[in-house]
């Protein structure tokens, strides 16, 4: 889903650690049946061994790995490539600690976040940054119509870049067209965020929430002098009666730019999320607020 833009230091973490992927295991708003999948471990023990080579060669030991909001399509697939993954660091990437999930999830919530967050890359990203880590491994499904595209991606969370995106193509014995998104729900916040499968058609079956009245933000003029530009990125809830909820902050701006865009998004006004029952949803998303000089 494309990220909604506008035109106009974090706590440390304790210690350096794994990060054990984890899944939320809470109920979906709607979840259409799947069709059966044709397992094939050979092949998801192979990108697993491929990743942990990868992470291997940075001869890192403070990795985080984390399964992203495509593994909500098949969490089993996505479950045993982790599983195998983290055997093989284990043994290529001496001294690896792990850390426990709920560590994590207590660390977001901290800085503004909820639990659901920990399935969006750029969130993983600005933790991992922000705690002096090494290496963020996350894991995702995308969705093909004969059947998926197992994806890895190492990322190096101190020079802030991506080291390497690796493959595998999972087969399913039947051929779908896939068009209805899944939506997943957070139980505990009642949040959800929007999962896609395929092309969608012209008329959606479940509307992503669009902004009606969000006016740019002001520029400071501490920013104007500096001649200051760019983004800052933002997570937050678009609720049932489209106002923003909840914002966490990811990235941000200098000159006061990012107080600016909190301030401007939180008076901002959306369509909300619509599902296929034709009634509106709290959904999760990240945004974008873009500051340009003329």
């Amino acid at each position: 889903m494309p990220i909604p833009k506008s035109k106009g230091s974090a706590t440390p973490w304790p210690n350096k650690f794994v990060f054990s992927s984890f899944l939320l295991y809470v109920g979906a708003l709607c979840i259409s049946s799947l069709p059966g999948y044709a397992q094939t471990p050979a092949e998801i023990e192979a990108l697993a061994g491929r990743t942990a080579q990868r992470v291997a060669k940075t001869r890192q030991q403070h990795i985080f790995v984390a399964g992203l909001q495509g593994c909500q399509l098949e969490p089993e697939i996505c479950a045993k490539f982790e599983a195998s993954l983290r055997a093989n660091l284990e043994k290529m990437v001496s001294g690896a600690h792990f850390a426990k999930r709920e560590n994590v999830i207590n660390i977001l919530e901290g800085r503004g976040f909820i639990a659901l967050d920990a399935y969006f890359p750029d969130v993983l990203k600005a933790v991992a940054t922000s705690a002096g880590a090494d290496i963020l491994v996350t894991d995702s499904l995308e969705w093909q119509s004969d059947g998926y595209d197992l994806t890895s991606e190492v990322y190096d969370a101190v020079q802030g870049r991506k080291l390497d995106l690796l493959r595998a193509k999972l087969t399913r014995p039947a051929v779908e067209s896939g068009a209805e998104p899944l939506v997943f729900k957070d139980a505990q916040s009642g949040d959800s965020m929007i999962i896609y499968r395929g092309k969608q058609p012209r008329t959606p079956i479940i509307e992503s929430p669009v902004c009606e009245r969000c006016p740019n933000p002001s520029y400071t003029p501490e920013a104007q002098a500096d001649r200051i530009q760019g983004r800052v990125l933002l997570q937050v809830t678009i609720t049932e009666q489209g106002a923003v909820d909840q914002v966490g902050v990811i990235d941000g701006l200098a000159g006061g730019l990012t107080d600016q865009a909190l301030e401007a998004v939180r008076s901002w006004h959306f369509k909300p999320a619509i599902g296929k029952d034709g009634k509106p949803f709290a959904a999760r998303m990240p945004l974008e607020v873009t500051f340009r000089l003329p």
